[in-house]
């Protein structure tokens, strides 16, 4: 074990297993395998090495070899794996098809369209699990449309709401994300091979033929330009990586608030056990979110170093990227997994929610009190009133809106007045906007 991601007792909290496949050293050799296979192949499509040559090269590095000792020690003299790679997969080779392996590119064409074929098929599990985390939102917030509930703002009890309403602060930052992604990705998705300093010299004025056929080969799209000192994109992607988590990490944040036994608004069940306390569930999953969301957001932190390159090419960029990027992937991946357990594992109580409002003696009916005051006084008088019979009820343990009802000789239908579901605004309209996004 080096962190709690590759190790086999806290792996499968921190980190997306599909995802971390794709990052480990086998994934990331298949990727930079795949790209010399499909450049010496659409290389002799084009003429630009001889006929027959690139269908050896592509069938003999299908079952190629790999000695990872050696592959390490040519990382640590080099600081890339690409020459080490290289000789291992010319010795595999007849030395005039050898010539023409790796032909015309650089070793951050390789490395950084490997990173992008792996980033690909990254995204293709996200947005699958992204879409059934959304999907299991909405069908709690359809549930809870009806649950009225204490509103808080700033920690403290504030007007009535329904944890429908809730459930969609959740939702919809997520739903946004996902267009994010797909606005994004265009700019992603995109093949680098640009030879040594950007200008693809090597290949006269066959560069943008090559790198087309490449990257319909890749399935990929074609860059602009050379983006080994544009990290951008990169950059881009690890913030919404950091953001999805973040985001995540708000409704653990605001679960973790109502699973507090005072509260008592959330309930877990089947984890979260003590050592020494048999009275505990703690929201193990939950925390876990959280902590996700911290670790992600100083990971895409870490990336945005990435965007201060020197010159056409910068070493210690490709080495953050090497160290930042797959931890964050694979965490941010797992935040969305988790959330879905996390989701599954906890219970409503709605008891509790109603227990919370009784409680309250009707003090978060107090901006309602004030705005139906103000039809007949003035505005700082309403306040002033409402504000008194809310320290009355704190004193003698009395519904608010009858200590107002005897400070005040307004005529009103008190009654309807304590009713928390009488002041819920368009919480129905804003939650149905939002699903119908969803459907």
């Amino acid at each position: 074990m080096v962190s709690a991601q590759d190790s086999t007792i806290t792996s499968s909290s921190f980190s997306d297993k599909e995802i971390a496949e794709l990052f480990s050293d086998v994934g990331e050799i298949d990727a930079l395998v795949l790209f010399e296979r499909e450049l010496a192949r659409v290389q002799e499509s084009l003429q630009i090495i001889p006929e027959g040559i690139g269908k050896e090269i592509y069938a003999v590095l299908e079952n190629a070899k790999f000695d990872t000792e050696l592959l390490a020690t040519g990382f640590e003299n080099d600081g890339i794996p690409i020459p080490a790679l290289l000789k291992q997969l010319r010795e595999q080779l007849e030395p005039a098809v050898a010539n023409y392996l790796h032909f015309c590119a650089t070793s951050q064409d390789v490395i950084d369209t490997a990173l992008i074929i792996r980033i690909k098929s990254a995204v293709e599990i996200i947005g699958k699990n992204l879409k059934g985390l959304t999907a299991e939102l909405g069908r709690l917030a359809q549930k809870h449309k009806a649950t009225v509930m204490i509103g808080r703002t700033r920690n403290q009890s504030a007007s009535p709401t329904v944890f429908a309403l809730k459930i969609v602060n959740w939702l919809a930052p997520l739903q946004r994300q996902q267009q994010r992604l797909n606005e994004l990705l265009p700019r992603l998705l995109v093949i680098q091979f640009s030879g040594a300093t950007g200008t693809n010299a090597a290949l006269g004025n066959k560069g943008r033929e090559v790198s087309s056929a490449l990257a319909a080969a890749l399935g990929l799209a074609t860059a602009d330009s050379s983006w080994h000192a544009q990290r951008d994109t990169i950059v881009e992607f690890s913030n919404w990586l950091s953001m999805t988590a973040g985001q995540i990490g708000k409704m653990a944040q605001d679960i973790l608030l109502m699973a507090q036994n005072e509260v008592g608004e959330i309930r877990f069940s089947g984890a979260g056990k003590s050592s020494t306390m048999p009275n505990k569930f703690n929201p193990v999953l939950a925390e876990t979110l959280l902590s996700l969301a911290s670790y992600c957001r100083s990971q895409s932190d870490l990336m945005g170093s990435t965007l201060v390159a020197s010159h056409e090419r910068d070493g210690v960029c490709m080495s953050l990227d090497r160290l930042a990027f797959p931890p964050l992937i694979c965490a941010a991946a797992a935040s969305i997994t988790q959330a879905i357990k996390c989701l599954a594992s906890m219970s409503v109580n709605e008891e509790a929610m109603s227990r919370n409002l009784i409680a309250d003696n009707g003090r978060i009916m107090a901006e309602a009190a004030v705005f139906e005051l103000v039809k007949s006084m003035k505005r700082s008088k309403a306040s002033a009133l409402v504000r008194q019979a809310c320290e009355l009820s704190l004193t003698n343990n009395s519904h608010m809106i009858d200590e107002l009802q005897s400070l005040s000789d307004v005529n009103l239908n008190w009654d309807e007045l304590k009713k928390p579901k009488n002041y819920l605004g368009n919480a129905e309209e804003v939650i149905d906007s939002v699903l119908q996004i969803n459907s």
